[in-house]
């Protein structure tokens, strides 16, 4: 299975590195990668050991799998150039995590090529080193080719080849529908961007206490991991511990008056309210109903 990258940014190297070094026993050969800059191309080229393609044309004819690997905001335009070649019986991939494969591959049945979206549900934040955390991390997939007169949804050898591939380098896959592409994403941008948000509201009221940053992250950082690791191996509602929890009313209210903002207070309590229903789950025999009136939209 001959792969090619369209795009040399994050992604695609990171995914180009960790198929050259652990899908090669499987029989995934990465060919190589084309992008707009010829510099960009060469140093991933150079990353994967992999072949610096100076136009788009030479990567599709040498590949059979071809990822799209460029920004959310350029697939389209991209795929735009792409379906002008000969790709009939080509495996088109993106890996926009928001974007299903029928909104970015527009009349990709008319081709004889076969779209799909690839998702590493993984924050790939760096471009060389990101690839070494790949081992293990759930990949989503979504599309195939719907034949012209024939509802029946068909996969293309390459993909059906890829996903045993992944499986078997130890990446649990999951099919979603494209109708489900956006709540799925809005889930992982939940549990990666968003949590940034309240990290960095921890910060802030950590430097009201007169920590510097440096001290901050690293006072805050054994109680992020730790309960990250506890939510991974049971669930949100038996990791759950604090005043809500417990039901301790007076410390919520006290917490509540040190905040400063009306964007503070709003943003606690509308956390705070879900925890509560994730409390009275986990104790059926607590009556929660002050915590409920404290934590109320005032």
């Amino acid at each position: 299975m001959n792969i090619g990258f369209i795009g040399a940014g994050k992604v695609g190297c990171s995914l180009g590195r960790y198929f050259a070094e652990r899908g090669h026993e499987y029989g995934l050969c990465v060919k190589g990668y084309f992008s707009r800059s010829s510099k960009s191309t060469k140093d991933a080229a150079h990353f994967t050991k992999s072949q610096a393609y100076d136009n788009m044309k030479a990567l599709i004819r040498e590949c059979n799998v071809i990822f799209l690997t460029v920004p959310d905001g350029s697939i389209q335009d991209t795929w735009n150039q792409v379906k002008g070649y000969d790709i009939k019986g080509k495996t088109i991939c993106h890996c926009s995590g928001a974007m299903s494969s029928l909104d970015a591959f527009e009349g990709i049945g008319e081709t004889g090529a076969y779209g799909y979206s690839i998702h590493p549900l993984f924050a790939v934040s760096d471009k060389y080193n990101a690839y070494r955390e790949l081992p293990g991390v759930f990949f989503t997939l979504e599309g195939g080719n719907i034949l012209s007169g024939n509802a029946e949804k068909e996969h293309s050898p390459e993909f059906i080849s890829l996903c045993r591939t992944m499986k078997s380098m130890g990446n649990p896959t999951r099919i979603i529908e494209a109708e489900n592409k956006t709540t799925y994403h809005c889930a992982a941008a939940v549990a990666s961007n968003l949590v940034c948000g309240l990290i960095d509201q921890s910060l802030q009221l950590m430097y009201r206490c007169g920590f510097s940053q440096n001290e901050a992250v690293k006072a805050l950082a054994p109680i992020l991991v730790g309960n990250m690791a506890h939510i991974a191996d049971t669930d949100p509602t038996q990791s759950l511990t604090g005043p809500i929890e417990r039901n301790d009313t007076i410390t919520v209210q006290k917490h509540l008056q040190c905040l400063q903002s009306e964007d503070e207070k709003e943003l606690y309590r509308i956390l705070s309210r879900r925890l509560v229903r994730m409390a009275q789950s986990r104790h059926q025999d607590r009556d929660y109903a002050k915590m409920k009136e404290i934590l109320a939209d005032k």
